[in-house]
This record gives structure tokens, C-alpha cells and sequence, in this order.
């Protein structure tokens, strides 16, 4: 549901805070813990959160029993009801998730479960905080990043699988419909600067990865705040910041020294992880009657999430995350030119989306183009380590942003989920330049000056094409045939870049190093290129990313022996020569002839 839907449907109440009291915690909280085992029905607390600014207030609650084995085996969930009738009102509000919750003073767990609609009474489920110290003690940050564990206050006399007592789940539902009707409270994914239009195309993809996206007027706070993070704070992961900003916030659960247990569920649940992690302020608790939510504003980054576990998400404060930098320098056909920019965390699945969504917000910004327009595209790909990796494409039409926007989606995605290594992107920039109008060739021949060649001679060709007016021309071109050829027959081929991707006949090995990973993406063509390829048809193989034509036979059933370990496939066609040249606008398709070998 669009925000602006949402918040002409729902009220904002100024007395949710009215019956609250303002709690004072340390930044660095070294509080005790209860754990499940002395915990019985009817216990009363309170938890704690944030509903408006960064003030951290109280809200009452009362133990109504463990369902065990909620979340997996031996994974309790504590089921408490609110007893402040706001919470009735509201129900469940993402990005609450992680509001520690207190029984005597003492930490028990993190607000993390609830049914998502509102009802007569406000149930919600609580993480243990001993699974979710779990979390801490199993994946600790990098040596000497910050202090000791705080898993020392755990009850030493604790029954170590926290088994609830049987007569804490007497008056429960049964666990197969508490598990069906109480959920993880949804953490959505604020996306701001980019349209509903532009969102729309990419909303399934993203909702794939476990994500909600939610449009919203939220942003960058303009203002100085407390930015210390104690239990009960406001917290954000942050995908993307800078003209476009992607971040998904929740509520810190514990804090000790510099590191912090949050959520009391998964945010992509991706384990290791490297996310830049940001303070936030609450604008305001939006309600609705299908799912209420806290509107944030985001601060600045902090440190970050390292680990994304089942029960929990551990943040470090002062840690860096390396991030990409993005960055689009567009040129409108009236000759405006604007940057769009931004830094993105480092992830395999979410990153190429994200650029991908930025990329073609950025392209359908101009108000200056027509409908039917060409797009010239050059990307700068910087990955630590390795030589830059540029590229150049173009495309035509109504729906010219798209496609060029689906091609760069592609090649990110299978470079960042290459079977070698991860690539650390130091950057990714584009640079756009936009013309009014279809701008197209199509290739209507190819005629050669004779069908046998000898070798060391020079082919002549001349490639028919008319352009997007209908306007016929003729473009000549010499084809060199090397000296030492000794097939009897080649192939002349004229194609556009996908064709010539087909003619390719790239290996079925999967590339063995990151460096034949990015060889690969470097011979990526641009569609506004005619490409001109000499084949040779022959046996071969390809080995560990290498191509190895014309072997002797001795040594192609060698490689070909069942008892070789190395990666390989035959090969079918070779590339003896080959040329790409623009034409204006995009090219499109191909033609072959074969040429006999005196």
C-alpha cells in the first residue's frame, strides 16, 4: 500500500505516549538477564522502545506462556499481552522489532513476534535473550575490534536448553496455530527517492529475497540527535544511502561495550554479513488497519551488522563496512546534465537490484525526453584489485531504459555470483547520454568478393544496412586470412552483439578465477556495435576457463582421459579474427557465409 494511502486512511495518535514513562539507559548497558526457565505465567514487566524522536519510553506487559520449540527445536518463544490499551489499538508495529523486554529489572528477550493484524487483545511473542546471545558468543566480531562478551550475566544455574516449565503451556493455542498466525514483525525496506513506477518493476525480485518494500517520506534526519545506541533505540541497516536511500530499521536488545544484539529475528538472514549500520529517530507510529508501522528518519552510520541470524542481528559501533560507491552522470537530450550518487553495501543478491532500481530511477528522471528515445550507456566497474572493467552500450525505443537497466542487472548479477570469489566493488559509475528519437540500423546483406581465399590473402565484403529512416547504405570491409590457416573452410560472420555472443561458443567450464570471471565480463559487446567475426570450425577443448583449438590428437585424449581432474568441454567453433564498429544509434541482426580455403 502506497504511504500516501496509508496515511489519509490512519491516524497518528499524540497519546501514544501519554501513558509511558521516559526510561534512562546507558549507552554501554551491562544489564542482568532472567532466563526462560524462571520465567511463569501471570509475571508482569514492561518492554521499551521508541514511538516518536529518540526518546526511549515503557509500555506494560504480562507473561501469558512459552510456546517451545517456535522457531526450531529447543527454540522457545515467550508469549506476553500488552496491557496498554494504545497496543491494542495499533497492534504489532514493524520496526519495533527488538524492544527489549524487562521482567524485575531484568532483560528476558527481544519484542519480535506478533499477530499482524490488529485484535481485542495485543499478544506478542518475545526471542529469548539467551538465544539471542547465542548470536554474540558463537560469532564474535574480529579480534581486538572491541571488548569482552557479556554472556558472563547469564543464570549459572539456568537449565542450558532454557526448557520452560510444562504448566507455562497450559493455557496456550496449540504451537501449530500460534505458528500460523504469529509471525516475525515484517522489517520493511524504506525505499525514498525512488518512484512507485520505477519500484514497481523490481518489487517481485526484491520481495523474493524475504523483503517488503515500503515507499515512504522518509529520509535523512537534517538535524543532530542521540546518536548513542542503548536498548530500546531505534537502529537501521543501511543499503543504500545518498540520493536514493534503501534501509530497513528495527530496535537494539542489548548492548555491551561497543556491540549490540538487535531485531530478535532475521533481517536477510544471510549470517556474515558486512552492513553499514546507522542511529535513526521516529518521525511518527503510523496506524493501519493492515499493518501498523514506524515511519523513520535515518542518522548517521555508526558501525555495523556483522552477523544476520536466526534470533537476532549483531551490530558493532565504530566498525566499517565496505560499500560501493554508485554514481550516474546523465545527459538529457536538451543537454542538462545531473549526478545521482550514493554508497551501497556489499551483497551478492540485493546490490544488483539495488543498482539496478537507482540506475533506471536516475534514466527516467529527465522530463526532456520523448517517448521513442536512444540511450547511450558507458559503466566503469571498479573492483579492488583488478583493472578497471568499461563497457558500452546503447539502446532504442519506448522502452530503451528498461532494457539497457535489465542487461546491466545481468552482467552485475553474474559477476557478483561468480563460482570464484566474491569481487569487492570499489565503485560502479555510469555515464548516460540521451538522444530524442529511434535511432536503429538493421543489416539487410553481406556479399563477398569470392568464396575462396588463400591463406595470408585479404577478403573483400560490403554489408548492406538501412537505418531507422529506411535509408540504405553500403559499408566495405577487409577481412585479413591468416597465413597459417589450415582448415579447409571458414565462416564469415556479421551479427549484433547477441549474435556474436552465440558465435562465441564460450566454454561450458565455469571460469576457475575471479580474473577469468572478469575477462569474460569484459568482452561483453555493445548493441550499437556491428560486430565482424572470422570462424573456424574445429575440434578443441576448453580447460579451466582457457580455450586450447587444434590439439594433436595425442594430446587431446589426454585432456579428454576420464582420469584428468581438470575442468574442461570440447569446443566447437574458434574466433580467428574479429572487429566491432558503431553505427548511429543500435544495430541488429545477421548474416553468415562460408568461405573455402584454397
Amino acid at each position: 500500500m502506497r504511504i500516501a494511502t496509508i496515511l489519509s486512511a490512519v491516524f497518528v495518535t499524540a497519546s501514544l505516549v501519554i501513558s509511558q514513562v521516559p526510561i534512562s539507559a546507558s549507552g554501554d548497558d551491562s544489564m542482568p538477564i532472567l532466563p526462560v526457565s524462571a520465567i511463569h505465567a501471570g509475571m508482569k514487566g514492561e518492554w521499551h522502545t521508541v514511538v516518536t524522536g529518540t526518546r526511549i519510553d515503557s509500555f506494560p506487559m504480562e507473561v501469558v506462556g512459552v510456546a517451545e520449540n517456535f522457531i526450531g527445536p529447543q527454540r522457545p518463544v515467550i508469549i506476553c499481552k500488552g496491557l496498554d490499551p494504545t497496543n491494542k489499538l495499533t497492534g504489532p508495529v514493524a520496526g519495533m522489532s527488538g524492544s527489549p523486554v524487562f521482567i524485575d529489572g531484568k532483560l528476558i528477550g527481544a519484542y519480535a513476534y506478533g499477530f499482524l493484524y490488529p485484535k481485542d487483545q495485543d499478544l506478542f511473542g518475545v526471542t529469548p535473550i539467551e538465544d539471542m546471545l547465542e548470536v554474540e558468543a558463537n560469532y564474535p566480531p574480529a579480534p581486538g575490534l572491541s571488548g569482552g562478551s557479556g554472556l558472563a550475566q547469564v543464570n549459572a544455574g539456568a537449565d542450558p536448553r532454557w526448557t520452560a516449565s510444562p504448566t507455562l503451556t497450559a493455557n496456550l493455542p496449540s504451537l501449530e496455530r500460534l505458528q500460523s498466525a504469529m509471525k516475525p514483525l515484517p522489517t520493511p525496506l524504506f525505499v525514498s527517492g525512488i518512484s512507485e513506477r520505477t519500484l514497481g518493476k523490481f518489487r517481485s525480485q526484491i520481495e523474493e529475497q524475504g523483503l517488503e518494500l515500503m515507499q515512504a517520506p522518509s529520509g535523512r534526519a537534517s538535524h543532530a540527535f542521540d546518536n548513542d545506541l542503548k536498548p530500546g533505540s531505534a537502529v537501521s541497516g543501511v543499503l543504500m544511502s545518498g540520493d536514493f536511500d534503501f534501509t530497513g530499521t528495527g530496535t537494539v536488545t542489548w548492548r555491551h561495550g561497543n556491540r549490540i544484539l538487535a531485531f530478535g529475528h532475521p533481517f536477510l538472514q544471510n549470517g556474515p554479513i558486512e552492513m553499514p549500520m546507522a542511529c535513526a529517530e521516529i518521525l511518527a507510529v503510523v496506524q493501519s488497519v493492515q499493518r501498523s508501522f514506524k515511519l523513520p528518519n535515518i542518522g548517521p552510520v555508526v558501525g555495523s551488522i556483522y552477523q544476520d541470524r536466526l534470533t537476532a542481528i549483531a551490530g558493532e559501533i565504530g566498525r566499517k563496512a565496505p560499500t560501493t560507491h554508485f554514481a550516474l552522470h546523465l545527459e538529457s537530450p536538451g543537454g542538462k546534465k545531473r549526478l545521482f550518487q550514493g554508497e551501497m553495501f556489499e551483497h551478492e543478491r540485493l546490490t544488483p537490484l539495488i543498482a539496478a532500481i537507482s540506475l533506471l530511477e536516475g534514466l527516467d528522471d529527465t522530463m526532456e525526453s520523448e517517448e521513442e528515445q536512444t540511450i547511450y550507456l558507458d559503466t566503469d566497474l571498479e573492483i579492488e584489485g583488478h583493472d578497471p572493467v568499461q563497457l558500452s552500450d546503447a539502446a532504442s525505443g519506448p522502452s530503451a531504459d528498461l532494457l539497457l537497466v535489465i542487461r546491466q542487472l545481468q552482467m552485475y548479477q553474474s559477476l557478483l555470483n561468480n563460482p570464484c570469489e566474491f569481487p569487492m566493488a570499489k565503485s560502479l559509475v555510469f555515464h548516460a547520454r540521451m538522444a530524442d528519437g529511434r535511432k536503429s540500423s538493421q543489416i539487410d546483406s553481406l556479399e563477398i568478393d569470392r568464396t575462396q581465399a588463400r591463406p595470408g590473402s585479404m577478403l573483400h565484403a560490403v554489408i548492406g544496412v538501412h537505418n531507422y529512416r529506411g535509408e540504405p547504405s553500403a559499408i566495405p570491409l577487409a577481412i585479413p586470412i591468416p597465413s597459417e590457416l589450415r582448415s579447409p573452410e571458414v565462416q564469415l560472420f556479421v551479427g549484433d552483439a547477441d549474435a556474436a555472443l552465440q558465435m562465441d561458443d564460450l566454454a561450458r567450464v565455469a571460469p576457475q578465477t575471479l580474473d577469468q570471471v572478469l575477462a569474460r565480463v569484459r568482452q561483453t559487446r555493445s548493441h550499437r556495435n556491428i560486430c565482424v567475426k572470422l570462424l573456424q570450425t574445429t575440434p578443441g577443448i576448453a580447460v579451466e576457463g582457457s580455450k586450447l583449438p587444434d590439439l594433436p590428437p595425442s594430446v587431446a585424449a589426454q585432456f579428454a582421459s576420464p582420469n584428468s581432474s581438470l575442468q574442461k568441454a570440447l569446443l566447437n567453433k574458434i574466433t580467428l579474427w574479429e572487429t566491432n564498429f558503431p553505427v548511429e544509434g543500435t544495430f541488429s541482426g545477421q548474416k553468415t557465409l562460408p568461405v573455402r580455403i584454397e
